[in-house]
């Protein structure tokens, strides 16, 4: 539990590579553009305690030796690009997954409707057989993704299986989160925008709740196999 790879740390992105970073966890990131990676990483640096922060310079240098790999690339063709590429360099790992349905059109961001039902069952569908798959902070607005992990706010997870989670969930709970497990992939609906978690309003403010509202809310963990 020492490092990750993060893929197209765009401003959502960064500030994931941002928290981790701050709370001692290395993390190489990799975009396309180089310019990119450099200026993400020029942000991430400068939060970061006892970690490391690299640029890759191809997504197969990103993910060796990585036990997770965070796509945070804009959904649809990004992430179809992005997977095709990596192909069975993913199997054996776990793909934190943070998209929502938005689309970048010249008339500005829009929601978009994947069939599948959400972006984290789009995904889903991508992914070769062995890869572990959990999605995280979707729900979150970008200003809040560091805010909420000092405030040991619940940070709302969905994942494949229960071997994925408990993978992860150390890596969560470092950075101040509390980790919650709301139930399989099929929750992605839910951890999105407009979805139950980003919609509620909390102690710490909308989509932070601490434990006891959650309980309330949501009831107890799920328990996946």
């Amino acid at each position: 539990m020492t490092s990750i790879a993060l893929i197209g740390p765009g401003r959502h992105g960064t500030a994931v590579a941002r928290l981790f970073a701050r709370s001692g966890v290395s993390v190489r990131l990799y975009h396309h553009r180089p310019a990119k990676a450099q200026a993400a990483a020029a942000h991430v640096r400068a939060v970061a305690r006892d970690a490391e922060v690299t640029i890759a310079d191809s997504l197969i240098e990103a993910v060796d030796g990585q036990e997770i790999v965070a796509l945070t690339t804009l959904w649809n063709a990004p992430q179809r690009s992005v997977i095709a590429g990596l192909g069975d360099h993913l199997v054996g790992r776990v793909l934190l997954d943070v998209s929502n349905p938005l689309d970048v059109t010249p008339q500005g961001i829009i929601p978009a409707h994947p069939a599948e039902g959400s972006a984290g069952e789009f995904v889903a569908t991508l992914l070769p057989h062995g890869v572990g798959h959990v999605k995280a902070f979707s729900n979150l607005a970008t200003a809040f993704i560091e805010e909420g992990g000092e405030q040991s706010a619940v940070l709302p997870f969905a994942a494949d299986s229960a071997r994925s989670a408990e993978i992860v969930r150390p890596y969560f709970t470092r950075t101040g989160w509390n980790p919650w497990l709301v139930g399989d992939i099929g929750m992605s609906r839910q951890l999105e925008i407009g979805g139950k978690y980003n919609a509620i309003h909390g102690r710490h403010g909308r989509s932070r709740l601490d434990a006891e509202e959650m309980l309330e809310y949501s009831g107890p963990e799920a328990v996946l196999v």
